[in-house]
Protein backbone atom coordinates (compact mmCIF):
# COMPACT_ATOMS: atom_id res chain seq x y z
CA UNK A 1 0.00 0.00 0.00
CA UNK A 2 2.85 2.39 0.78
CA UNK A 3 4.32 1.79 -2.68
CA UNK A 4 1.04 2.55 -4.45
CA UNK A 5 0.59 5.78 -2.50
CA UNK A 6 4.11 6.86 -3.39
CA UNK A 7 3.46 6.25 -7.09
CA UNK A 8 0.24 8.31 -7.00
CA UNK A 9 1.95 11.19 -5.20
CA UNK A 10 4.80 11.17 -7.72
CA UNK A 11 2.31 11.29 -10.63
CA UNK A 12 0.45 14.26 -9.11
CA UNK A 13 3.67 16.14 -8.52
CA UNK A 14 4.78 15.51 -12.11
CA UNK A 15 1.52 16.80 -13.56
CA UNK A 16 1.62 20.01 -11.46
CA UNK A 17 5.21 20.78 -12.44
CA UNK A 18 4.54 20.09 -16.10
CA UNK A 19 1.50 22.44 -16.15
CA UNK A 20 3.56 25.28 -14.62
CA UNK A 21 6.31 24.74 -17.17
CA UNK A 22 3.89 25.01 -20.06
CA UNK A 23 2.30 28.19 -18.68
CA UNK A 24 5.72 29.91 -18.42
CA UNK A 25 6.84 28.87 -21.90
CA UNK A 26 3.58 29.98 -23.72
CA UNK A 27 3.68 33.51 -25.39
CA UNK A 28 1.59 36.33 -23.97
CA UNK A 29 -1.69 36.87 -25.88
CA UNK A 30 -3.40 39.54 -23.81
CA UNK A 31 -2.09 43.16 -23.81
CA UNK A 32 -0.37 44.49 -20.77
CA UNK A 33 -2.34 46.76 -18.37
CA UNK A 34 -0.05 49.67 -19.27
CA UNK A 35 -1.07 49.40 -22.92
CA UNK A 36 -4.76 49.69 -22.07
CA UNK A 37 -4.38 53.05 -20.27
CA UNK A 38 -3.95 55.21 -23.44
CA UNK A 39 -6.77 53.55 -25.33
CA UNK A 40 -9.41 55.06 -23.00
CA UNK A 41 -8.64 58.73 -23.90
CA UNK A 42 -11.06 60.60 -26.30
CA UNK A 43 -9.99 61.17 -29.95
CA UNK A 44 -8.71 64.64 -31.00
CA UNK A 45 -11.30 67.12 -32.47
CA UNK A 46 -11.97 67.16 -36.25
CA UNK A 47 -10.29 69.99 -38.14
CA UNK A 48 -12.45 71.86 -40.73
CA UNK A 49 -10.57 74.19 -43.09
CA UNK A 50 -12.05 77.74 -43.56
CA UNK A 51 -13.98 78.63 -46.75
CA UNK A 52 -12.23 81.21 -49.00
CA UNK A 53 -13.83 84.70 -49.21
CA UNK A 54 -14.13 84.80 -53.00
CA UNK A 55 -16.07 81.56 -53.00
CA UNK A 56 -18.44 82.92 -50.29
CA UNK A 57 -19.24 86.06 -52.32
CA UNK A 58 -19.86 84.02 -55.44
CA UNK A 59 -22.34 81.79 -53.64
CA UNK A 60 -24.22 84.74 -52.06
CA UNK A 61 -24.44 86.88 -55.25
CA UNK A 62 -27.96 87.07 -56.94
CA UNK A 63 -28.42 85.33 -60.31
CA UNK A 64 -28.11 87.54 -63.45
CA UNK A 65 -31.33 88.70 -65.22
CA UNK A 66 -32.15 87.20 -68.67
CA UNK A 67 -31.32 89.28 -71.76
CA UNK A 68 -34.25 89.86 -74.21
CA UNK A 69 -33.39 90.28 -77.90
CA UNK A 70 -34.55 93.62 -79.34
CA UNK A 71 -35.33 92.49 -82.89
CA UNK A 72 -37.78 89.82 -83.94
CA UNK A 73 -36.62 86.53 -85.22
CA UNK A 74 -37.02 86.25 -88.98
CA UNK A 75 -38.19 82.84 -90.29
CA UNK A 76 -35.69 81.09 -92.45
CA UNK A 77 -36.87 80.47 -96.00
CA UNK A 78 -37.46 76.83 -96.94
CA UNK A 79 -34.97 75.44 -99.41
CA UNK A 80 -36.25 75.13 -102.97
CA UNK A 81 -37.00 71.54 -104.06
CA UNK A 82 -34.51 70.05 -106.41
CA UNK A 83 -35.85 68.97 -109.82
CA UNK A 84 -36.47 65.21 -110.13
CA UNK A 85 -33.95 63.21 -112.02
CA UNK A 86 -35.02 60.40 -114.37
CA UNK A 87 -32.75 57.51 -115.10
CA UNK A 88 -32.59 56.19 -118.60
CA UNK A 89 -34.03 52.63 -118.93
CA UNK A 90 -31.60 49.99 -120.12
CA UNK A 91 -31.87 49.09 -123.79
CA UNK A 92 -34.07 46.09 -124.59
CA UNK A 93 -32.10 43.19 -125.92
CA UNK A 94 -33.82 40.37 -127.83
CA UNK A 95 -32.55 36.88 -127.20
CA UNK A 96 -33.74 34.28 -129.72
CA UNK A 97 -35.16 31.04 -128.25
CA UNK A 98 -32.79 28.08 -128.19
CA UNK A 99 -33.13 25.74 -131.09
CA UNK A 100 -34.35 22.24 -130.28
CA UNK A 101 -31.98 19.46 -131.12
CA UNK A 102 -33.22 17.42 -134.04
CA UNK A 103 -32.88 13.69 -133.30
CA UNK A 104 -30.71 11.74 -135.66
CA UNK A 105 -32.57 9.42 -138.03
CA UNK A 106 -32.87 5.85 -136.82
CA UNK A 107 -31.68 3.16 -139.14
CA UNK A 108 -32.74 0.17 -137.06
CA UNK A 109 -36.32 -0.83 -136.51
CA UNK A 110 -38.23 -0.50 -133.27
CA UNK A 111 -40.63 1.85 -131.52
CA UNK A 112 -39.81 5.59 -131.48
CA UNK A 113 -40.42 7.51 -128.23
CA UNK A 114 -42.05 10.91 -128.86
CA UNK A 115 -41.92 13.40 -125.96
CA UNK A 116 -44.40 16.30 -126.14
CA UNK A 117 -43.15 19.20 -124.02
CA UNK A 118 -46.32 21.23 -124.77
CA UNK A 119 -48.64 18.69 -123.12
CA UNK A 120 -50.52 19.80 -120.02
CA UNK A 121 -51.07 17.58 -117.01
CA UNK A 122 -54.47 15.97 -116.95
CA UNK A 123 -56.97 17.29 -114.44
CA UNK A 124 -58.46 15.43 -111.46
CA UNK A 125 -55.34 13.30 -111.01
CA UNK A 126 -55.86 11.34 -114.25
CA UNK A 127 -52.71 9.77 -115.64
CA UNK A 128 -51.49 11.10 -119.05
CA UNK A 129 -51.78 8.81 -122.06
CA UNK A 130 -48.87 6.44 -122.51
CA UNK A 131 -46.48 6.76 -125.44
CA UNK A 132 -46.45 4.32 -128.32
CA UNK A 133 -44.92 0.97 -127.43
CA UNK A 134 -45.31 1.50 -123.66
CA UNK A 135 -47.77 0.11 -121.15
CA UNK A 136 -50.88 2.08 -120.21
CA UNK A 137 -49.62 2.85 -116.66
CA UNK A 138 -46.27 2.43 -114.90
CA UNK A 139 -45.72 -0.42 -112.50
CA UNK A 140 -47.32 0.32 -109.11
CA UNK A 141 -49.50 3.24 -110.34
CA UNK A 142 -53.16 3.06 -109.26
CA UNK A 143 -56.22 5.10 -110.13
CA UNK A 144 -57.47 7.70 -107.69
CA UNK A 145 -60.30 6.57 -105.39
CA UNK A 146 -62.65 9.17 -103.98
CA UNK A 147 -64.46 8.65 -100.68
CA UNK A 148 -68.23 8.66 -100.51
CA UNK A 149 -71.01 7.75 -98.12
CA UNK A 150 -73.64 5.03 -98.30
CA UNK A 151 -77.06 6.47 -99.03
CA UNK A 152 -80.14 5.03 -97.30
CA UNK A 153 -78.15 3.14 -94.69
CA UNK A 154 -81.24 1.73 -92.99
CA UNK A 155 -82.50 0.12 -96.22
CA UNK A 156 -79.20 -1.03 -97.77
CA UNK A 157 -77.42 -4.37 -97.34
CA UNK A 158 -73.76 -3.46 -98.05
CA UNK A 159 -71.36 -5.43 -100.18
CA UNK A 160 -69.52 -8.18 -98.31
CA UNK A 161 -72.43 -9.25 -96.11
CA UNK A 162 -72.75 -13.03 -95.54
CA UNK A 163 -76.31 -14.39 -95.80
CA UNK A 164 -76.55 -17.78 -94.01
CA UNK A 165 -78.74 -20.33 -95.78
CA UNK A 166 -79.52 -24.06 -96.13
CA UNK A 167 -79.78 -25.95 -99.41
CA UNK A 168 -83.29 -27.16 -100.29
CA UNK A 169 -82.15 -29.09 -103.35
CA UNK A 170 -79.21 -31.40 -103.91
CA UNK A 171 -76.60 -30.70 -106.58
CA UNK A 172 -74.72 -32.94 -108.99
CA UNK A 173 -72.14 -31.69 -111.47
CA UNK A 174 -72.85 -34.35 -114.09
CA UNK A 175 -74.91 -31.66 -115.80
CA UNK A 176 -75.59 -27.97 -115.25
CA UNK A 177 -78.67 -27.13 -113.21
CA UNK A 178 -80.40 -24.84 -110.74
CA UNK A 179 -80.30 -24.78 -106.94
CA UNK A 180 -82.58 -23.44 -104.23
CA UNK A 181 -81.87 -22.49 -100.62
CA UNK A 182 -83.63 -20.93 -97.61
CA UNK A 183 -82.23 -18.08 -95.50
CA UNK A 184 -81.57 -19.22 -91.92
CA UNK A 185 -81.36 -15.91 -90.00
CA UNK A 186 -82.60 -12.34 -90.38
CA UNK A 187 -80.23 -9.98 -92.21
CA UNK A 188 -80.35 -6.30 -91.18
CA UNK A 189 -79.44 -3.13 -93.03
CA UNK A 190 -76.18 -1.25 -92.73
CA UNK A 191 -77.14 0.55 -89.49
CA UNK A 192 -78.89 -2.52 -88.02
CA UNK A 193 -82.27 -0.85 -87.47
CA UNK A 194 -84.34 -2.80 -90.02
CA UNK A 195 -84.63 -6.42 -91.11
CA UNK A 196 -84.26 -6.33 -94.89
CA UNK A 197 -83.86 -10.08 -95.61
CA UNK A 198 -86.08 -11.98 -93.15
CA UNK A 199 -85.63 -15.59 -92.18
CA UNK A 200 -87.30 -17.95 -94.65
CA UNK A 201 -86.46 -15.93 -97.77
CA UNK A 202 -85.75 -18.08 -100.81
CA UNK A 203 -82.57 -18.04 -102.88
CA UNK A 204 -82.42 -19.15 -106.51
CA UNK A 205 -79.08 -19.99 -108.16
CA UNK A 206 -77.41 -22.03 -110.85
CA UNK A 207 -74.26 -24.13 -111.19
CA UNK A 208 -72.21 -25.44 -114.12
CA UNK A 209 -70.90 -28.88 -114.99
CA UNK A 210 -67.39 -27.93 -116.14
CA UNK A 211 -65.31 -29.46 -113.37
CA UNK A 212 -61.56 -30.01 -113.49
CA UNK A 213 -59.37 -32.83 -112.08
CA UNK A 214 -58.64 -32.26 -108.39
CA UNK A 215 -61.64 -29.96 -107.85
CA UNK A 216 -63.40 -30.55 -104.51
CA UNK A 217 -65.81 -27.61 -104.28
CA UNK A 218 -68.96 -26.84 -106.22
CA UNK A 219 -69.37 -23.24 -107.37
CA UNK A 220 -72.89 -21.80 -107.34
CA UNK A 221 -73.99 -18.33 -108.45
CA UNK A 222 -77.11 -17.08 -106.65
CA UNK A 223 -79.08 -14.93 -109.06
CA UNK A 224 -82.28 -14.01 -107.23
CA UNK A 225 -83.72 -13.53 -103.73
CA UNK A 226 -87.45 -13.72 -102.97
CA UNK A 227 -88.77 -12.57 -99.58
CA UNK A 228 -91.88 -14.06 -97.93
CA UNK A 229 -93.79 -10.80 -98.63
CA UNK A 230 -93.16 -11.12 -102.37
CA UNK A 231 -90.30 -8.61 -102.67
CA UNK A 232 -87.61 -9.84 -105.07
CA UNK A 233 -84.14 -8.54 -105.90
CA UNK A 234 -81.30 -9.65 -108.18
CA UNK A 235 -78.20 -10.94 -106.38
CA UNK A 236 -75.53 -12.21 -108.80
CA UNK A 237 -73.47 -13.31 -105.78
CA UNK A 238 -71.32 -16.43 -105.27
CA UNK A 239 -71.86 -19.19 -102.74
CA UNK A 240 -69.41 -19.88 -99.92
CA UNK A 241 -69.21 -22.19 -96.95
CA UNK A 242 -70.36 -20.93 -93.51
CA UNK A 243 -66.96 -19.34 -92.79
CA UNK A 244 -66.72 -17.54 -96.14
CA UNK A 245 -64.45 -19.86 -98.17
CA UNK A 246 -65.39 -19.77 -101.85
CA UNK A 247 -67.48 -22.67 -103.12
CA UNK A 248 -69.44 -25.40 -101.35
CA UNK A 249 -67.64 -28.50 -100.08
CA UNK A 250 -68.82 -31.50 -102.08
CA UNK A 251 -68.32 -35.26 -102.33
CA UNK A 252 -65.98 -36.13 -105.20
CA UNK A 253 -66.30 -39.12 -107.51
CA UNK A 254 -63.02 -39.28 -109.43
CA UNK A 255 -64.15 -42.24 -111.66
CA UNK A 256 -60.90 -44.10 -111.01
CA UNK A 257 -61.86 -47.43 -112.61
CA UNK A 258 -63.44 -45.75 -115.63
CA UNK A 259 -60.30 -43.69 -116.21
CA UNK A 260 -57.77 -46.52 -115.80
CA UNK A 261 -59.75 -49.54 -117.08
CA UNK A 262 -57.98 -49.43 -120.46
CA UNK A 263 -54.53 -49.39 -118.85
CA UNK A 264 -55.41 -52.29 -116.55
CA UNK A 265 -56.79 -54.32 -119.47
CA UNK A 266 -53.70 -53.66 -121.60
CA UNK A 267 -51.38 -54.74 -118.77
CA UNK A 268 -53.31 -57.98 -118.31
CA UNK A 269 -53.18 -58.72 -122.04
CA UNK A 270 -49.41 -58.08 -122.21
CA UNK A 271 -48.71 -60.34 -119.27
CA UNK A 272 -50.95 -63.11 -120.69
CA UNK A 273 -49.34 -62.93 -124.14
CA UNK A 274 -45.82 -63.10 -122.73
CA UNK A 275 -46.75 -66.04 -120.53
CA UNK A 276 -48.11 -67.94 -123.53
CA UNK A 277 -45.09 -67.21 -125.73
CA UNK A 278 -42.30 -67.84 -123.26
CA UNK A 279 -40.05 -70.83 -123.60
CA UNK A 280 -39.92 -73.76 -121.21
CA UNK A 281 -37.81 -73.02 -118.15
CA UNK A 282 -37.92 -69.23 -118.63
CA UNK A 283 -39.22 -67.70 -115.40
CA UNK A 284 -38.92 -64.00 -116.45
CA UNK A 285 -41.96 -62.27 -117.99
CA UNK A 286 -41.43 -58.83 -119.60
CA UNK A 287 -44.44 -56.66 -120.45
CA UNK A 288 -43.54 -53.44 -122.30
CA UNK A 289 -46.14 -50.75 -123.04
CA UNK A 290 -47.17 -50.75 -126.71
CA UNK A 291 -45.68 -54.17 -127.43
CA UNK A 292 -49.15 -55.62 -128.13
CA UNK A 293 -50.44 -54.67 -131.59
CA UNK A 294 -53.60 -52.58 -131.55
CA UNK A 295 -53.33 -51.71 -127.84
CA UNK A 296 -51.41 -48.45 -128.14
CA UNK A 297 -54.54 -46.27 -127.83
CA UNK A 298 -55.29 -47.57 -124.33
CA UNK A 299 -52.01 -46.53 -122.73
CA UNK A 300 -53.30 -43.08 -121.77
CA UNK A 301 -55.90 -42.72 -119.01
CA UNK A 302 -59.34 -41.65 -120.20
CA UNK A 303 -59.98 -37.97 -119.42
CA UNK A 304 -63.18 -38.18 -117.37
CA UNK A 305 -63.84 -35.11 -115.19
CA UNK A 306 -64.74 -35.74 -111.54
CA UNK A 307 -68.35 -35.57 -110.45
CA UNK A 308 -69.23 -33.32 -107.50
CA UNK A 309 -72.34 -33.89 -105.42
CA UNK A 310 -73.76 -31.80 -102.57
CA UNK A 311 -76.45 -33.16 -100.29
CA UNK A 312 -79.72 -31.46 -99.44
CA UNK A 313 -79.64 -29.56 -96.13
CA UNK A 314 -75.99 -28.49 -96.40
CA UNK A 315 -75.25 -25.18 -94.63
CA UNK A 316 -73.92 -22.51 -96.98
CA UNK A 317 -73.53 -18.73 -97.14
CA UNK A 318 -74.07 -16.13 -99.84
CA UNK A 319 -71.35 -13.48 -100.22
CA UNK A 320 -73.15 -10.27 -101.29
CA UNK A 321 -71.17 -9.02 -104.28
CA UNK A 322 -72.86 -5.60 -104.54
CA UNK A 323 -74.99 -3.28 -102.42
CA UNK A 324 -78.65 -4.33 -102.16
CA UNK A 325 -80.96 -1.29 -101.93
CA UNK A 326 -84.48 -1.92 -100.59
CA UNK A 327 -85.43 1.77 -100.33
CA UNK A 328 -88.19 1.61 -102.94
CA UNK A 329 -90.06 -1.27 -101.32
CA UNK A 330 -89.41 -0.30 -97.69
CA UNK A 331 -90.91 3.17 -98.21
CA UNK A 332 -94.26 1.61 -99.14
CA UNK A 333 -94.43 -0.50 -95.99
Amino acid sequence: MIGIGAVIAAALLFSVLDARRRALSAPAVRPAPSELVGASHAPPPLYIPPVPRAMTELLLAPPPSPVVASRELQPRPAPAPSPPSYSQPPPISYAPPPLEAVPAPRTSGGAILIVDSQARPAADGAAPPAASGQSAAPLGATARSRAGSIANRATTVPQGTLIPAVLETAMNSTGAGFARALVQRDVHGFDGTRVLIPRGSRLIGEYASDTSPGQKRAFVTWTRLIRPDGVTIALQSPATDPVGVGGVRARVNSHFFERFAGSILQTAMLIGGNLAARSVGDSVVIALPGSLPGAGSTTQATQIPPTLSVRQGTSISVFVARDLDFTGVEAVR
